[in-house]
């Protein structure tokens, strides 16, 4: 076997073209190590944006359905503060039947761990990661909110039954749970139309999708639970807080509909 001895370089010039080959050959090397990244992460972000957007559709459904019944759970708890207050006069529960729960969706943002874990959000532009963790710490307050909500409604299901005798520490818990459960419904009602202006400012969803989302979220409102008509708000509901309540849904993006008490608006009650 013929080993080759490596040749001695005579002068600068051969010397500086020997190394201009081994520069070029690395930073060609380098160059082409970055555009199989580029395309190994341009395919990452691609596969992550369909993963997105089928969960940015469910929350839009789930947001507009939590928007547009809000008025089923304001004429619910009217009839529910009725209740309260004629066992508070005679000290008796009246017959009550119970056929209602409040929308149940579970706000959760599926494809989030994915982007955080795998290092792919850093791959977004910095707009879409502003919005989409905008969007993620908002769906977890909403969780926290809806587990506060279920165990509210679970406390007014006490007042359901035949009727019976009823004590006054009774009265006060569910006096407070109704209280609480006023609270939620507008909490959620505000939230659930942030959650649906982070998506639509995400530009992540195109108008048609979010319309079709924002649809098929109202047709669920209206197959959930049942709304009785009851003019007026009760003595226990302020007039800003029930107009709330009973605002049509707001479509994704239109923050002027975020309601009559804004933003960042404090919810009132008068007991």
């Amino acid at each position: 076997m013929d080993i080759h001895k490596p040749k001695p370089w005579h002068g600068v010039r051969e010397f500086l073209k020997e190394y201009l080959i081994i520069v070029v050959g690395v930073l060609t090397a380098l160059g082409a190590e970055q555009v199989v990244e580029w395309l190994h992460w341009r395919h990452e972000v691609q596969v992550a944006r369909e993963a997105i957007a089928f969960d940015l559709k469910r929350t839009v459904g789930g947001a507009a359905a939590q928007d547009a019944h809000t008025v089923c759970t304001a004429n619910r708890l009217r009839e529910i503060g009725e209740v309260i207050d004629q066992a508070q006069r005679t000290g008796r529960l009246p017959p009550f039947g119970w056929s209602f729960q409040p929308p149940s969706a579970s706000w959760t943002f599926e494809s989030w761990s994915a982007l955080t874990s795998g290092q792919i959000l850093s791959h977004f532009a910095n707009r879409e990661q502003i919005i989409l963790s905008g969007l993620a710490g908002e769906l977890e307050r909403m969780r926290e909110m809806r587990r506060a909500e279920s165990d509210d409604w679970s406390t007014l299901q006490m007042l359901s039954g035949p009727g019976r005798p009823i004590g006054d520490a009774e009265l006060a818990q569910a006096r407070i749970a109704e209280n609480h459960a006023l609270r939620d419904a507008a909490q959620l009602k505000r939230s659930a139309r942030l959650v649906e202006s982070f998506v639509a400012r995400s530009g992540l969803l195109t108008p048609a999708e979010l319309d079709r989302a924002f649809q098929e979220g109202l047709k669920v409102a209206l197959n959930t639970g049942v709304c009785w008509a009851r003019p007026g708000p009760s003595k226990g509901i302020s007039d800003a807080l029930d107009r709330y309540l009973r605002a049509p849904a707001a479509r994704p993006g239109d923050m002027k509909q975020t309601g009559d008490l804004g933003v960042g608006g404090a919810f009132t009650l008068e007991k």
